[in-house]
């Protein structure tokens, strides 16, 4: 059975926190890297199912852990799988404690949504903004893209270059719409068409490399 991405992460420690799961990954999962660019090439969607929704919301409580995803309507029909995820935000049973939204501490319960702005190249953004995390348990994100076209170099194949590329995928964020894109230490799952990274507090997310 094909890890998760919360299993795969198990054997990174930056991301150990966010384990579960079970089952053997197909390969090892690149390290953890930083990225200085500031100019990243976002991923594009080709012949993507329909989302269920668009956007997803649920509470965050303070010690318990809480998550939701947003969905692609499965291919064969039927109510969506694992395998359809289009992104995933999980908070931890710690996450809110010390938390600020916009300055002013968080109670023991706070309002998330997350919301796909851009479908095509897989933008989502997540209320409530100038929420920040603590920051020794922030939240974690997690974006899948097999809908993307996977030559992504564009040279016509699918090869060892592209795949270099995926191995730097990461996950950027964007304060608001006027500011620039920076990355996010992230771990990067190719065999899983997958990113992970721990967000320290809402914006806008997208992979891009």
């Amino acid at each position: 059975m094909r890890r998760t991405l919360w299993t795969v992460l198990c054997s990174v420690p930056l991301l150990l926190a966010a384990c579960a799961g079970e089952g053997t990954a197909p390969r090892a999962v690149a390290a953890p890297r930083a990225y200085s660019t500031t100019s990243p090439i976002f991923l594009e969607l080709f012949g993507a199912p329909p989302l269920v929704s668009a956007s997803v919301s649920f509470y965050a409580v303070r010690y318990e852990d809480r998550e939701a995803s947003i969905f692609f309507q499965h291919p064969g029909g039927g109510p969506p799988t694992g395998s359809d995820r289009a992104a995933r935000i999980r908070v931890r049973k710690r996450s809110l404690d010390g938390a600020t939204l916009n300055g002013v501490p968080v109670g023991d319960s706070v309002l998330i949504t997350m919301t796909v702005v851009d479908v095509q190249h897989q933008i989502f953004e997540l209320q409530p903004a100038g929420l920040l995390f603590n920051p020794r348990d922030p939240g974690r994100l997690a974006i899948w893209y097999r809908y993307a076209n996977h030559d992504f170099n564009g040279d016509g194949a699918v090869n060892a270059a592209d795949l270099a590329i995926e191995a730097a995928f990461a996950i950027w964020r964007q304060e608001s719409v006027a500011d620039p894109f920076t990355p996010l230490v992230s771990v990067p799952i190719p065999v899983l068409d997958q990113v992970g990274a721990q967000v320290p507090g809402f914006t806008r997310f997208a992979v891009a490399y």
